[in-house]
């Protein structure tokens, strides 16, 4: 009978083991997109990953942490690349890093999952949830992501229209977008 315990936990255990997957070499990037609040102006650029890791089942992810690189921030226009790279923006010689703490084990349905974390931006953390696409094959697990953050909730209020109720030229959106897919090699 002790036996057959033990064997019956040692089972359950095997079928529950965590993998743990990881991105360090800061190949991959994210993208984002601002938006002028008035007018069609929408520039993108990209940010770069700086060290990535998760922890999961099939069933479900137990641990998630993304690290972005901000000194990676790239956008084509020379000038508006280094304005976002000062203090108006996301004030990068101060804040290098920008990351995302998974708060709770979430499941994986169907592909996907909620992934409920701490997101820090310049310093300042909120709770995030991202709507992520989740795939795996034998050698990699994926994360897709398309979200829509608000830039004041990190203190980022240049030119914004819900800060600054009188500007009409030159405001810019609160909101902007990150998107992407996070390859992770098991």
């Amino acid at each position: 009978m002790k036996k057959a315990l033990i064997l019956i936990l040692f089972t359950t255990t095997i079928g529950l083991a965590q993998n743990k997957a990881l991105i360090n070499n800061n190949q991959q990037t994210l993208s984002w997109m601002g938006k002028a609040a008035v007018g069609s102006y929408s520039p993108e650029g990209t940010l770069g990953i700086q060290y990535a890791e998760i922890e999961y089942t099939k069933e479900q992810i137990t641990n998630l942490s993304i690290v972005i690189d901000m000194g990676s921030l790239e956008q084509e226009n020379v000038q508006l690349k280094a304005h976002l790279r000062k203090k108006d923006f996301f004030y990068v010689d101060k804040f290098p890093v920008a990351t995302f703490i998974l708060a709770e084990k979430v499941a994986i349905k169907n592909g996907k999952a909620k992934l409920t974390g701490k997101m820090t931006i310049r310093g300042t953390a909120n709770t995030e949830v991202f709507e992520a696409l989740i795939g795996f094959t034998e050698e990699t697990i994926t994360i897709a992501i398309h979200q829509v953050l608000d830039r004041t909730h990190y203190g980022i209020n240049y030119n914004s229209p819900s800060i600054f109720k009188k500007i009409k030229e030159n405001a810019i959106a609160d909101n902007f977008v990150l998107k992407g897919k996070l390859v992770f090699k098991k």
